[in-house]
C-alpha cells in the first residue's frame, strides 16, 4: 500500500473537476484497507471511497481527508442451483462486467450495459437503467463496517440492503461501508425480457426479423446504441451521468403537469414519447427531462463552462474549464426552474463530495 499526498481528483473524475485530495491510496486487499483506515483514525481524517469517479462532483476545495480507491478486480463463476453466481470485486469496472456476462450468454445485467463506474459503486447507487436495476440479481456483499473506533466484516444479503430507486443502505452513510466484492445471481442462457419500453428502444422488429426473442448480445447492442444516442458512453461528453432522479408525483400532480406541458406545446417531441410511468400504489414516476425542455434549460443550454448536454438535458457537461461551483449553480437554476414551472423539486443523484455548493 503506497500512501500519496495532494493528489489531483479531478482526472479521477467523469466530469473532470474538483481540487486535491489531502491523502490518496490505492487498495488491493482487505488488509489494505484495514491498513489504511487505522491511518486515518490516527489522523482523525474523514474517509471517500472513490470508485470510478462517474456519479460525483468533487469539491474546487477538493478533499481534506483520505480518499481510498479500490483496486480488487477478481471475476468468478459458479454454477448453482441451475442459477449463474458471479463474484466480482468492488474495484472491478462495471461495463467489463457485464461484456464477460453477456459474451457468456448470460442474463440479468445486460440493460445496464455502457455505464461507467465500479461494480462497488453500481450497488451502492443501486444502479439502474432501461428497466433494470442492480438489485434485481445482487445476492450479498462482503463489506467492512466501520463503527465509531472499530470495523467488522460483514457478508450483507439483498433483504439487509434497502435497496431502493437509485438509492441502497451504503448510500446513505458516506465512509461507514467500504464494499469488497459483490456476489450477483445470473440466469444461464434463454431470452433477455424487457420491460422498458420506448420507440428508441424497440427489439421486436429485430424478433421478428430473426424469428426469436432478443439475446443479451442484442440488448447490449441495442443500449449502448441509445446511450450512444443520448451522448451517454465514455468519450462522449465530461459528464457525471444524469444528474437528477426521476421524481414521483401523485395522479393530481402528473394530471397538472400533462396539462400544462400540452398548452406549453402540443407537438412538442417530448410529448411523444414515454415520460410517466404509472406505479402500483397510482403514483407517477415523470422523467426529469420532460419537465426540464419545458424551462429555458433544454438540451444544449450553454453557460461558460458548465452547460447541457445537447443530446441529454438530465446531464451537466463540462464544457471546458469549468469549477465545481459552476457545476453546482447550474443544478441549482435547474432545480429551481422546474419547482417554478411545476411544482416539482428535482433532486440530485449526483453526489457532491466535499463543500461544493454555496449558501444562496
Amino acid at each position: 500500500m503506497i500512501m500519496q499526498e495532494r493528489i489531483s481528483l479531478a482526472p479521477l473524475t467523469t466530469l473532470g473537476v474538483g481540487g486535491v485530495a489531502r491523502f490518496f491510496v490505492e487498495v488491493h486487499s482487505l488488509e489494505d484497507v484495514q491498513e489504511a483506515l487505522a491511518f486515518a483514525r490516527e489522523r482523525d481524517l474523514p474517509v471517500f471511497v472513490l470508485g470510478g469517479g462517474s456519479n460525483i462532483v468533487v469539491a474546487d476545495s477538493g478533499w481534506n481527508g483520505l480518499v481510498i480507491a479500490p483496486k480488487m478486480a477478481n471475476l468468478d463463476f459458479e454454477t448453482q442451483g441451475g442459477r449463474m453466481l458471479v463474484t466480482a470485486g468492488a474495484g472491478a469496472v462495471w461495463d467489463e462486467l457485464v461484456a464477460e456476462t453477456v459474451e457468456r450468454g448470460l442474463i440479468g445485467i445486460e440493460c445496464l450495459s455502457g455505464i461507467p463506474g465500479t461494480v462497488g459503486g453500481a450497488v451502492v447507487a443501486n444502479l439502474g437503467a432501461y428497466g433494470a436495476q442492480c438489485s434485481d440479481t445482487f445476492v450479498s456483499a462482503e463489506v467492512l463496517v466501520r463503527d465509531g473506533e472499530t470495523e467488522e466484516m460483514r457478508v450483507f444479503k439483498k433483504e439487509e440492503c434497502d435497496f431502493s430507486y437509485h438509492d441502497s443502505l451504503f448510500s446513505r452513510a458516506p465512509g461507514r461501508y467500504l464494499i469488497l466484492q459483490v456476489t450477483f445471481s445470473l440466469a444461464l442462457g434463454g431470452t433477455s425480457r424487457l420491460s422498458y419500453r420506448d420507440n428508441r428502444f424497440d427489439l421486436s422488429a429485430l424478433a421478428e426479423q430473426n424469428g426469436r426473442e432478443p439475446t443479451p448480445a442484442d440488448v447490449r447492442t441495442a443500449v449502448l446504441n441509445m446511450r450512444g444516442e443520448k451522448g451517454m458512453l465514455a468519450g462522449s461528453y465530461q459528464s457525471a451521468g444524469s444528474f437528477f432522479h426521476m421524481p414521483f408525483v401523485s395522479a393530481e400532480k402528473y394530471a397538472s403537469i400533462q396539462a400544462q406541458a400540452r398548452a406549453a406545446d402540443a407537438v412538442k417531441e417530448e410529448l411523444l414519447r414515454p415520460w410517466a410511468w404509472k406505479q402500483p400504489n397510482g403514483s407517477y414516476k415523470i422523467a426529469g427531462g420532460f419537465l426540464l425542455e419545458y424551462t429555458e434549460f433544454a438540451k444544449g443550454y450553454v453557460r461558460a463552462g458548465a452547460s447541457i448536454s445537447p443530446k441529454h438535458v438530465l446531464s451537466i457537461i463540462n464544457a471546458g474549464g469549468a469549477r465545481a461551483r459552476d457545476i453546482a449553480e447550474l443544478a441549482r437554476d435547474m432545480q429551481d426552474a422546474v419547482e417554478k414551472k411545476f411544482g416539482v423539486r428535482l433532486e440530485r443523484e449526483v453526489e457532491y463530495v466535499g463543500e461544493v455548493e454555496r449558501a444562496k
